[in-house]
């Protein structure tokens, strides 16, 4: 989920493209992802650990981390898309 420098994400306004991309946005999403998401992306995004750290890290399987990390970025893609109703 790297963001390329100087690459035009549009508005932030909502309902628009660049929306989802606010890190408010994001950091909502990823707070309400489970702790078994937050914890691989904590390791291999945030403390920017390869999969065979994380993996010592973690003391699991190098292919573990590969599965979680694919289906941790894909809950986050998914809630970041979702739009959120607030009561």
């Amino acid at each position: 989920m790297a963001l390329r420098m100087g690459k035009d994400i549009g508005s932030f306004a909502p309902g628009s493209p660049g929306e989802r991309m606010r890190p408010a946005v994001v950091a909502r999403a990823f707070q309400g992802l489970p702790p078994a998401h937050r914890e691989i992306l904590t390791e291999t995004v945030f403390r920017d650990r390869s999969v065979n750290e994380a993996a010592a890290s973690l003391g699991v399987p190098v292919d573990v981390v590969k599965v979680r990390v694919y289906q941790a970025l894909r809950a986050l893609s998914a809630a970041v898309e979702t739009p959120r109703t607030f009561a």
